[in-house]
């Protein structure tokens, strides 16, 4: 049994009075949280979707489980929602240009034409993946959970393609694309 002292029960009760930082202290500290970039592509049987994402971390390895976390006000949302499914697709450091058209920063290019970018195929489950990723996980949605804006997608890893070759990571840092170097042996 836990059981807790007046001095701590105190501090967490200080600790929840305290509420929420603001949205602008809250971003500049996610600034300086590098973030894996990813495409998260759906397929509902009537068009793909996608977006770039760096919101996505692993659960458990069994059962093979992602979280990805997706705004609802984003086209792509209501794509996994109807279909139940989505591939997660780990970008390398040559594959700036896929992450721009995805994030929407190219102008003009919005929806279906996003997946012109690429060697797109079609995954076990009938999600968009990309033959050139590093790693892509193709999945189904097991679980939805509300957060404010976003859903959480709980996705149970169905298929894992990709390069697989570990090279070296795009990543997303204080607003700005980079990459690590890969390791030589």
């Amino acid at each position: 049994m836990n059981i807790m002292n007046f001095h701590q029960i105190q501090q967490l009760q200080s600790a929840q009075q305290a509420g929420p930082v603001s949205k602008e202290d809250f971003c500049n500290g996610m600034r300086n949280l590098a973030g894996h970039c990813v495409v998260i592509a759906a397929n509902d049987g009537q068009c793909r979707a996608g977006l770039t994402a760096t919101a996505v971390c692993s659960v458990t390895a069994e059962p093979p489980r992602l979280l990805v976390c997706v705004n609802r006000d984003v086209f792509a949302h209501g794509v996994i929602t109807r279909s139940g499914r989505l591939s997660i697709n780990v970008l390398g450091a040559s594959q700036e240009q896929v992450a721009r058209r995805f994030a929407g920063m190219i102008p003009g290019v919005s929806g279906g034409e996003r997946f012109v970018d690429g060697d797109w195929r079609e995954g076990c489950n009938g999600t968009p993946i990309l033959a050139e990723a590093l790693a892509v996980f193709d999945c189904s949605v097991v679980e939805i959970i509300p957060a404010a804006t976003h859903d959480l997608f709980l996705c149970e890893v169905q298929d894992v393609k990709g390069t697989l070759d570990q090279a070296e990571p795009l990543l997303y840092f204080a607003g700005k694309f980079a990459a690590i170097p890969s390791h030589s042996h």
